[in-house]
């Protein structure tokens, strides 16, 4: 018993240890194992890329069975080819609608700019007036704005052609993303072959104890970051066309950027949509007070409208996790890993929550299996006469 009870307290004094790194030394651990992880960058975007596209895979393949005029074979193929024929159309519309719009969005803000920044130093004096302050100058965040647009191409061409100098060469860019899709459609095609395989491997080479135990992890994972890019994927598209239908109904500028910046921000859970929404509002606040005015009374609508009927049906549980432990794993992920850190660090502490508590409810009820039934009074007086 005393044995196992210092085991206990050594693993208890090493988790203590490791976390204390992680804590201090996580940032430059991350990065140097995103270093190596870099030679391995077109199998890390293909396991993902395959990952992102198992469930819609999954759901062709079992329509395409269910109509009984393929085999299993034929099907998961004929599966594989859909699920990256709508991906390529999703690409298409992409380059085709949505970064030319905004394109031309940026270029009408560049210029007309300087009515814009006028119209807000005006606005600014005369609040200023009115509470009895000093008056705002502006010439600052002018010039850091002017900094950042001159830095914004004109043409979609430039535009992909910084994008591609940024990542690398042209064609270390080409064989990067092949490589990456045709692993991909592999891992798809012959997921479950690959996972007898390495559920073997491990069978073989591990206790059953810890196999069974990675299989639980596995499960976990899967299942935390799978609910997570479904649910908030899906917040997001609706989140975004919603706001996208009511600036065109009350005709406010921007509509298609703004929607777009609603709609990525809205990834992030919970504090997402509101950062999208305040970019949003001072955007059109430079344009015109009134048409910003109403643009936050509609983001504020539309915030009722997903936070009561949206969200609890496209994500209602999926995450797991409170609003406190959300915020705790977005400002760390942020610290950690920067935007990539912001995006899954609430997965990644969702498995981490999902097995602690898992684990917790297992010990407790451990300890009261272990503990002794109690005896009632009436047995107690017979077993003990006075």
């Amino acid at each position: 018993m005393e044995h196992k009870t210092i085991r206990r307290e050594f693993r208890i004094l090493i988790g203590i240890g490791i976390l204390f790194l992680l804590l201090i030394y996580g940032k430059t651990m991350i990065h140097s194992a995103g270093s190596v992880l870099g030679f391995f960058r077109a199998f890390i975007i293909g396991i993902a890329l395959a990952f992102i596209l198992n469930r819609p895979h999954e759901a062709i393949r079992k329509g395409l069975m269910k109509r009984g005029q393929l085999g299993k074979r034929a099907a998961n193929y004929l599966a594989v080819l859909m699920v990256y024929l709508l991906i390529a159309a999703v690409i298409a519309a992409l380059f085709g609608v949505i970064i030319p719009q905004i394109a031309a969005s940026v270029r009408l803000f560049k210029q007309n700019f300087g009515a814009y920044v006028g119209n807000l130093q005006m606005e600014l004096d005369t609040m200023a007036q009115l509470l009895h302050l000093k008056p705002i100058d502006m010439s600052s965040v002018v010039e850091w704005i002017n900094s950042s647009l001159m830095q914004f191409n004109d043409t979609t061409g430039t535009l992909v052609e910084t994008v591609v100098t940024a990542t690398g060469t042209a064609v270390h860019m080409v064989a990067t993303t092949l490589i990456a899709i045709v692993f991909s459609i592999y891992l798809l095609a012959g997921k479950q072959r690959i996972l007898n395989q390495t559920s073997r491997l491990f069978r073989a080479y591990l206790p059953e104890s810890v196999y069974a135990y990675l299989r639980y992890v596995k499960q976990i994972t899967v299942n935390c970051f799978e609910n997570y890019i479904v649910g908030q994927g899906m917040e997001a598209v609706i989140l975004g066309t919603l706001c996208l239908i009511g600036m065109e109904i009350l005709r406010l500028e921007y509509a298609g950027l703004v929607s777009i910046v609603v709609a990525v921000t809205a990834i992030i859970p919970v504090l997402g949509a509101y950062l999208g929404g305040a970019v949003a509002f001072v955007l059109l606040f430079m344009v015109s007070p009134m048409k910003a005015g109403i643009f936050l009374i509609f983001f504020i609508l539309l915030q009722q409208v997903e936070n009561k009927l949206i969200y609890p049906r496209v994500v209602g549980g999926r995450i797991g996790l409170s609003g406190i432990w959300v915020l705790l794993a977005i400002t760390v992920g942020t610290e950690l890993g920067g935007i990539v850190g912001t995006i899954f660090g609430v997965p990644v502490t969702s498995v981490i929550y999902t097995l602690l508590k898992d684990g917790v409810k297992k010990r407790e009820q451990q300890k009261k299996q272990a503990q002794p039934a109690a005896v009632p009074e009436n047995e107690q007086k017979n077993r003990n006469p006075v």
